[in-house]
Order: C-alpha cells, then sequence, then structure tokens
C-alpha cells in the first residue's frame, strides 16, 4: 500500500462522483438524515461494518492486524446558504448549500476508505472513519467520542479542512493551537414594558443592552492581557416592535473565542460581572446562558505536527507552517483533546483564477484537490499505524 499517488489517482473517480452528489443534496446542521443514508449506502456497498451514533453520525470500522487505532473525522452538513456557482450539479435543495467544504471531506473520507478496505490484508491496526453531524453548530463530536470510548479509546486522529486561500497541493498546519475555543452566549436584559410618550412609567431594557453590548466588547483590551488573543463579539441584539412601545426585554447573542480552555471561565464571569453592574445601574434584571455545546480550543500534538510535515514532503506536496492560529472554532478540537492528533488545511484553489471563501454562494473549490487529500491521509494513516 505504498504507492500512495496510485492509489489516489484510482479513486479520484469514485470521489468526484461522491463529491457531486453530496454537493447536489445538501443536509443543514440536524437534519443531515440524508447525507448520513448515502454515507451508509457506500459503506455497505464497501462492505465496511458501521455504527449509527447519536443521531446522524455515522462511524465505520476498517480492521485489519492488531496494532494502533486511528481516527479519521469528515463532518458532513452543510449551510443555509443560496447557492450561486452555476454548476451544473449545484444544490436541489433550495436555500441550502455545501458552502464550507463539507462534501469534499465527505469524498475524501469515503475515497480513503474504499483504498483501505481494498488492501485490507496490509492494513496495520484499525481506522475509525468518523462521519460527523453538526459541526457548523458545535454538535456530533462528543457522541463520536463517546462512541469511540466505548470502543477503548483510539491512540491519535487526523482531520483536514478545505482552504480556498490557498492553491492545490499546499498542506498548512501549525505546531499547538491552531484554531480558538468558542462559545455563544445569550444575555437577557428584563425591565418594564409600556408606552413611549411616559418612560418615566417604564423601565427601558434597550438602553442598558446596548451600553452592555459595547462595553463587554471591549473586555479584551481591558480586562485581559494584550499577549492573549481573547474576543468578545456581541452579534445580535434584539428586542421591540413598535416605535412607540418600551418593550419588557431586550436580548443580546454573542461569541467568544479563546486558545487557553481556563480563560474561558474568566472571559465568562467578567461578562456576567459587567452586564449585572450595567443593569443594576439601569434599574433592569439580568441573566446570562450559554451555549451547552462549547468548542475547546484545537490544540495539535508536536509529535502528530511533525509527522504530517514529514508526511507532505515525502509526497512532494508543500508543507506550509501557520505563523497565527485561526479565531475561527472548529469541535475537530473534542478529538484532538480527547486522543491527542493533527488538524489541518488544505489548498483547494486553482493558481490564477479567483477563489471565492468559506461560506460564500459562489464556494467551488478546485476537484483536482482531493487526490491531494487522500494520498496525504492514506500515507499519514500508514505511517502513523506502523510507528
Amino acid at each position: 500500500m505504498r504507492d500512495y499517488t496510485g492509489l489516489a489517482d484510482g479513486v479520484y473517480g469514485y470521489m468526484q462522483k461522491i463529491r457531486r452528489n453530496v454537493h447536489q443534496n445538501p443536509c443543514q446542521s440536524d437534519d443531515e438524515y440524508e447525507t448520513a443514508k448515502f454515507i451508509i449506502e457506500q459503506l455497505e456497498s464497501l462492505n465496511i461494518p458501521y455504527n449509527n451514533v447519536g443521531g446522524n453520525n455515522v462511524v465505520g470500522i476498517i480492521k485489519g492486524t492488531t496494532g494502533k487505532k486511528i481516527a479519521l473525522r469528515a463532518d458532513i452538513d452543510a449551510l443555509p446558504v443560496v447557492e450561486e456557482t452555476g454548476l451544473s450539479f449545484a444544490s436541489k435543495n433550495e436555500g441550502i448549500m455545501h458552502a464550507c467544504g463539507h462534501d469534499f471531506h465527505v469524498a475524501n473520507l469515503l475515497g480513503v476508505a474504499k483504498v483501505l478496505v481494498e488492501h485490507i490484508k496490509m492494513l496495520k491496526g484499525t481506522v475509525y472513519l468518523c462521519f460527523q453531524a453538526g459541526e457548523e453548530i458545535s454538535k456530533g463530536a462528543r457522541e463520536v467520542i463517546s462512541f469511540l470510548d466505548s470502543e477503548g479509546g483510539v491512540d491519535g486522529c487526523f482531520g483536514l479542512h478545505v482552504d480556498p486561500l490557498s492553491t492545490v497541493g499546499v498542506i498548512q498546519s501549525k505546531r499547538g493551537a491552531i484554531m480558538s475555543g468558542s462559545s455563544l452566549f445569550s444575555i437577557e436584559v428584563d425591565g418594564k414594558g409600556g408606552h413611549g410618550s411616559t418612560p418615566w412609567l417604564s423601565v427601558d431594557p434597550i438602553k442598558p443592552a446596548c451600553e452592555i453590548a459595547l462595553r463587554i466588547a471591549a473586555l479584551p483590551a481591558t480586562r485581559f492581557s494584550a499577549f492573549e488573543p481573547v474576543t468578545v463579539n456581541p452579534c445580535a441584539i434584539n428586542s421591540g416592535s413598535a416605535g412607540n412601545i418600551i418593550p419588557e426585554q431586550a436580548v443580546i447573542k454573542g461569541n467568544i473565542r479563546f486558545f487557553k480552555k481556563e480563560l474561558k471561565s474568566l472571559i465568562i464571569e467578567e461578562i456576567r460581572k459587567t452586564a449585572e453592574g450595567i443593569a443594576e445601574s439601569y434599574g433592569v434584571k439580568t441573566s446570562l446562558t450559554l451555549s451547552s455545546d462549547g468548542t475547546p480550543p484545537a490544540i495539535n500534538r508536536d509529535d502528530a505536527y511533525d509527522r504530517l510535515k514529514e508526511t507532505v514532503q515525502k509526497r512532494g506536496f508543500t508543507f506550509t507552517s501557520i505563523n497565527e492560529p485561526w479565531m475561527a472554532s472548529d469541535n475537530f478540537a473534542e478529538y484532538l483533546h480527547r486522543y491527542g492528533g493533527v488538524y489541518c488545511f488544505g489548498g483547494v484553489a486553482k493558481e490564477g483564477e479567483r477563489s471565492y471563501p468559506l461560506h460564500n454562494p459562489k464556494f467551488n473549490p478546485n476537484e483536482q484537490a482531493l487526490r491531494v487529500f487522500c494520498e496525504v491521509f492514506l500515507a499519514y494513516t500508514d505511517s502513523f499505524l506502523n510507528s
């Protein structure tokens, strides 16, 4: 199983077909039933045993000879985006699009699975093919990890995300923290409604909500070191229904980002104290709610990073070390936190052509990248299991 280039080339047509099918039939987070069904059909056609885990997660299992165990992840959910690519295989589901490249992730992992199962006699160890639902809303990972733990855990994990900012053949990663931890929050500000002509008979929640939003957004600069990347970003304020009615409530929704897990509780405490202090000065009540599915920082293990770098360079591709981690988040971080491993970004842009960013309605990655991804996955997995 050492001719990774030939093996990846051999399944390219299969991966392209898979990608186009998944792209044309996208499913949003928490509603990936049809995508999961399609993945199961493919695994069954390849005679790969699988488990449905926690809803729409699917974990295929390829067992070779006795040895180490590795988890490979592909997220499967799409976004609420109206597609504008004009592709012949554009989304048939109105208002839903694979604008983040998860269709590529699914196609790549099924291509890897096809190669591995066809060469199972040469496979030393066990590969878990983790097709994860709900990544866009920070779900799915914990259910998959719970299943892996029930199997005795794994010795490492590997994941990749498409990168429209680099060209095909470029793989990027970073030693240590590569993506931030995150959590969504909601702050309810409760006042007393009334007529707009008599504000003294009411308690307006809008003004304190606006002040809270401004003050908590400034917390990274006023409460945390300039050497600790932290963001507090209120993204929505909802209140009121008419121009002459003082509402009962205003709600602020936003997110926090951080690279040290221990900072999360400190950030939340600062938000809470700031909101409560402002609320008291206005005579309103406030409450802070956090999302239950926050994501920890994605931190690559040094040995896994070194293995990936060596693997990519041996294959003749370009490996680039990222200088600064991304403030975006991905709950593959949960796998990294539990088992250790490495996460990376794979170029999907074509040299000389305009590339649209992730989540853009015209996002259209170059399918040739599937050859690169498959080859890197095969080589990394083989190297890991034989180490």
